[in-house]
């Protein structure tokens, strides 16, 4: 039997692909896009992120308890924008009854690249340093994400790295020194919706997000609230 299934992508909204919301049904053998609704990138997605879902559902003629699964992409990526989405999808499964998939955010990205051989995709990049998971040619996961610095790119052995604005310069470099070559990350809420079959339900609250690292306002809460005894 077909489930309905909302997805939600905002996790990295400053990178290819516009954030937005997408519904469709998940069959046994295939997956079956109905509808999506944008939101605009860079736009506040705390004001914008319910009204869209809204919009789309009552466009395509479902109530949210009609909702056999809510997918959302967890990150890496942006703090604000995956604590939003994470907390939507928690609210909306725990209101509906609907099953809770979470799904990393390089397997958007990586969804639909047709690569020659091996490839990456970098998110979360700060320090010189990024959070790289590594995919097969079938475009599965390799090696799970961590972060690494440019000196160990040469070991993944990749062909291509997804990489957005924020990659930096010293795997720029590195890359043109390998012959790898780096394009956009895209990320889209259809494409988090076709990897809907390929996840495994958690509980509902338990969904958080993924940041790879620690979020940087909370390593400025620590530095601005130490714990005792560690000034």
């Amino acid at each position: 039997m077909a489930e309905l299934t909302l997805a939600i992508e905002t996790s990295n909204p400053s990178s290819g692909g516009v954030p937005g919301v997408a519904l469709g049904w998940v069959h046994a053998d295939r997956v079956e896009l109905i509808a999506e609704e944008p939101i605009g990138a860079g736009e506040r997605h705390d004001d914008l992120l319910m009204p869209a879902i809204q919009t789309l559902m009552q466009r395509e003629g479902h109530k949210p308890t009609d909702l056999d699964r809510v997918v959302c992409s967890i990150g890496p990526g942006g703090y604000t924008g995956l604590r939003i989405a994470t907390a939507a999808a928690n609210m909306i499964a725990l209101a509906s009854g609907a099953k809770l998939y979470g799904v990393p955010s390089a397997w958007v990205a990586a969804h639909g690249v047709s690569p020659t051989g091996a490839f990456a995709v970098a998110l979360a990049s700060k320090n010189d340093t990024s959070y790289v998971t590594a995919f097969g040619v079938d475009c599965t996961e390799s090696v799970p994400g961590r972060v690494i610095g440019a000196d160990e790119i040469e070991q993944l052995g990749v062909a291509l790295l997804l990489g957005d604005r924020y990659l930096p310069a010293s795997f720029g470099e590195t890359c043109t020194r390998l012959g790898i070559r780096i394009d956009e990350p895209v990320f889209s809420a259809e494409a988090c919706l076709m990897l809907a079959p390929r996840l495994r339900a958690i509980p509902v609250g338990r969904l958080i997000p993924e940041y790879g690292r620690e979020a940087e306002a909370v390593t400025k809460w620590r530095q601005i609230h130490p714990k005792p005894g560690t000034t």
